[in-house]
């Protein structure tokens, strides 16, 4: 959700609509969960509910509704995705259309301002038959988006939940370059550590922060517990140095070292030296990536790298799932209007 309010936002402070379309129902094998999204004005979209034919169906009701104000400022739509779009999935999704307008904007603003905050938040949805739909923020009662039937009434709880992973990135050189970009797209907060602030982009992602300093130790000390760590400078003598204080100072979930097995064996035996226990030598992990990957290209390092972040984060349960119920859709009423 996070990635669509601050385009929403900006087209409507320029006096623009948008239609956010939003997976509310899902039913068999759906190409995305529940709470999935996408932003669409005039002339861009944003996000993705899964591609395909679904998603060009999509994207045209949407259109229709900026070309020609709806009576009402929602609408649900069930797409049967075998039969209808002959898409293999074969399951069925009901789509929530949401007009948005200048109204909109302190409930978006609230939603921004908390996830700034690393707060959860939610949207309270109030979707009334053949009535304009109500909307207003509160802090998240549940952990998860869900659709609800309240009488006669609907309820879609959008839930907006900081994300779950931090990840530490020190080294703004080829690999650290290449691997932002990918974190970018990910569920997670990135603090990205150089003593060079020449060396960072002009532009990084929404969910990096860029800290050029001299003096990392702080950062480290402040991170919370289950971080992850990821360490890539310019220097051996520094990663060590920042190996060690994490190590010392950190209950890190992931500590990657980027480098061979003979630099891991060499910074095992130093540390091993400046008093780290086995158990937390057992955190250290070098060379990072997953097997398979093959190269020493930036690029594919940095996939490989990020992909076992993922692939530890999911061992850990540290990244949510979506709870889905199929029940929900194939026993709930079809809810629609145009």
């Amino acid at each position: 959700m996070h990635k669509c309010l601050t385009p929403a936002l900006a087209h409507l402070h320029d006096g623009e609509h948008v239609v956010l379309c939003t997976v509310i129902r899902t039913l068999g094998s759906t190409p995305r969960e529940i709470g999935a999204r996408m932003l669409v004005s005039k002339t861009k979209q944003w996000q993705t509910i899964g591609g395909g034919r679904l998603e060009w169906e999509v994207a045209e009701q949407a259109q229709a509704l900026l070309m020609q104000a709806p009576e009402y400022n929602w609408l649900v739509r069930r797409y049967a995705l075998g039969p209808s779009l002959g898409q293999c999935c074969g399951g069925t999704v009901e789509i929530l259309f949401e007009y948005l307008d200048a109204s909109d904007i302190p409930v978006l603003e609230n939603m921004l301002t908390s996830y700034t905050l690393h707060q959860a938040v939610q949207r309270h949805v109030e979707l009334y038959p053949q009535q304009h739909r109500h909307s207003y923020c509160i802090p998240a009662t549940h952990s998860h988006s869900s659709f609800i039937q309240a009488e006669q009434n609907f309820i879609w709880q959008d839930v907006l939940q900081p994300a779950p992973l931090h990840i530490y990135l020190f080294g703004a050189g080829h690999v650290g370059n290449a691997l932002i970009h990918i974190l970018g797209t990910l569920p997670c907060r990135v603090c990205w550590i150089d003593e060079r602030a020449e060396q960072f982009p002009s532009h990084t992602p929404e969910n990096v922060t860029l800290e050029a300093t001299d003096i990392p130790e702080a950062i480290i000390e402040q991170a919370p517990a289950n971080s992850y760590f990821l360490v890539m400078t310019h220097n051996h003598d520094l990663d060590l140095h920042l190996c060690l204080h994490i190590l010392r100072h950190t209950q890190p979930a992931y500590l990657g070292l980027i480098g061979s097995l003979t630099k891991r064996a060499r910074f095992l035996k130093r540390l091993q030296q400046q008093g780290c226990s086995p158990q937390q030598l057992d955190a250290l992990v070098c060379p990072m990536g997953i097997p398979g990957i093959e190269g020493k290209a930036p690029a594919l390092i940095a996939v490989a790298v990020a992909a076992e972040i993922l692939q530890h984060a999911q061992a850990l349960q540290l990244l949510p799932t979506e709870k889905q119920s199929a029940k929900t859709l194939s026993q709930g009423p079809q809810l629609t209007h145009v």
